[in-house]
């Protein structure tokens, strides 16, 4: 059944101009099996740090630099729950380590995808960070490299 109502004309347009920007926003997290994927793709890689490659030579996951940029938005609690605790907890002033599975909330978790030559410093490869702002959701999650 078609409308006669001439503001229908005007509104069908409006609402698919809506969709298609929604649909078309990258960089917003969703429970879907891309995303789950990804987050795999990314837990096996930090599994395949402590287990590959000779304890003499340097090794940088191959996931590092992946586009994580879907991610973004995602709960914390999610991408902890997907990657396990993170490796380290930072701000513009602090670095710690994690208490129990989340940094505390003024702390962004940060996870290396990376591994030095029979050494356990840290710093000097790829990290996954999510940038919380001191919020339950990254608003961002990035590739940095630590010197």
């Amino acid at each position: 059944m078609i409308s006669r109502d001439p503001r229908s004309v005007y509104a069908a347009p409006v609402v698919l101009a809506a969709f298609l920007v929604a649909c078309s926003t990258t960089g917003n997290y969703h429970n879907d099996a891309a995303h789950e994927e990804l987050l795999q793709i990314l837990r096996q890689c930090l599994v395949e740090i402590s287990i590959s490659g000779e304890r003499n030579k340097d090794f940088v996951s191959p996931c590092a630099g992946r586009d994580v940029s879907s991610l973004n938005a995602i709960p914390r609690s999610r991408l902890i729950d997907a990657l396990g605790p993170a490796r380290l907890c930072i701000s513009e002033t602090e670095i710690s380590f994690p208490e129990k599975q989340d940094c505390p909330v003024a702390q962004d978790p940060l996870w290396s995808f990376y591994r030095h030559a029979g050494s356990v410093d840290i710093g000097g490869g790829p990290e996954l960070i999510c940038v919380a702002n001191k919020q339950a959701r990254c608003s961002t999650v990035e590739w940095r490299r630590t010197k």
